[in-house]
């Protein structure tokens, strides 16, 4: 079977002349460029391994982005987990390399199992930094690891292959039991309860999909995402008391979180509650200003009196009215 290397090309077109590169690129064009799905590029901003900026209704990546993203999808094809590279990135951020260092900067890559750095303050010298080890030339890891060890990493590995399945169309009841299956390996993880409950979500199962979300906060009540998709839950579920609660508090944590204050003043429209609805029309034109939902809020805002049909919520941040995304 022949290789597909149109996507190698790309990337390493754009490398070899940088100075020719727009400034941002959306994520569709980011997915072709680098083969990264958008489930990974979701999860992997969430650990902070990437930035993309938000920006009407959309998110652009620049070019480090994109050596970012290179980077980290030729460690993880090495079965290292998206987690363990951004704990390798943590440790290295707060010792040995300086504050936002990007991980182009720390010459990332993967060393057999473990990952391999080379510091900007390490003198060429290469290390592991969830080891702490020196790596010599030829160095071999240890095959001796611990059993926890080795438990928490089939977990992780486990996690990526459900976010790839929850990617297609239909590999939604494969990610579902392979969440369950992570969260019975890795209990008080955060991410599984949440990533779960996105697919009972998109499969319809409201109720089950309000307990993983429920489960997810549990274990983490500052998680600003499981706030904000319980509330999705419960509007849909017609408990619009809980569900503004629950806005609000994804509000208080994430203040710029767009979504959330559109979904906070369409539920405020749904309880007649004009004031407070346009009190959060307003702020959700002041982080997004362009885009369709935009226009949408700027049409309530032009009605003098409740507007005839209510807006749906929006379900785990869409691109555009006609194709709302799971945010996973």
């Amino acid at each position: 079977m022949r290789k597909d290397t149109r996507r190698t090309n790309d990337y390493s077109r754009l490398r070899g002349d940088s100075s020719r590169l727009p400034e941002r690129y959306t994520q569709r064009e980011t997915t072709r460029i680098t083969g990264v799905d958008p489930g990974r590029l979701r999860y992997w901003q969430r650990l902070r391994l990437v930035t993309p900026r938000s920006r009407w209704g959309e998110r652009f990546y620049n070019f480090r982005d994109l050596v970012t993203l290179h980077s980290i999808k030729s460690i993880t094809e090495c079965k290292i987990p998206a987690r363990r590279v951004s704990r390798a990135v943590d440790i290295l951020r707060k010792g040995l390399a300086p504050e936002g260092a990007t991980i182009g900067e720390l010459k990332l890559f993967a060393s057999g199992r473990e990952i391999g750095a080379i510091p900007p303050n390490a003198s060429g010298a290469a290390i592991e930094p969830l080891t702490g080890q020196l790596l010599l030339p030829f160095h071999a890891t240890s095959n001796a690891l611990k059993i926890h060890q080795m438990e928490s990493r089939a977990a992780d590995e486990l996690f990526e292959y459900a976010v790839r399945c929850e990617a297609r169309r239909d590999g939604l009841h494969e990610a579902m039991h392979l969440y369950r299956q992570v969260i019975e390996m890795q209990p008080k993880w955060c991410e599984p309860h949440v990533n779960l409950g996105c697919v009972f979500y998109q499969l319809g199962e409201l109720e089950n999909a309000r307990k993983a979300f429920l489960d997810a906060l549990a274990l983490e009540p500052g998680n600003a995402i499981g706030h904000f998709n319980l509330g999705c839950v419960l509007d849909e579920l017609g408990e619009m008391d809980l569900a503004i609660r629950h806005l609000h508090r994804a509000i208080e944590i994430e203040p710029q979180h767009a979504d959330a204050h559109f979904n906070l003043a369409s539920a405020y429209e749904k309880q007649g509650q004009k004031k407070l609805a346009l009190q959060y029309w307003i702020s959700y034109l002041q982080i997004e200003s362009r885009g369709p939902w935009a226009d949408y809020a700027r049409s309530q805002l032009a009605k003098k009196q409740n507007p005839r049909v209510h807006a749906a919520p929006i379900p785990f941040r869409p691109v555009n009215p006609t194709s709302k995304s799971p945010h996973s």
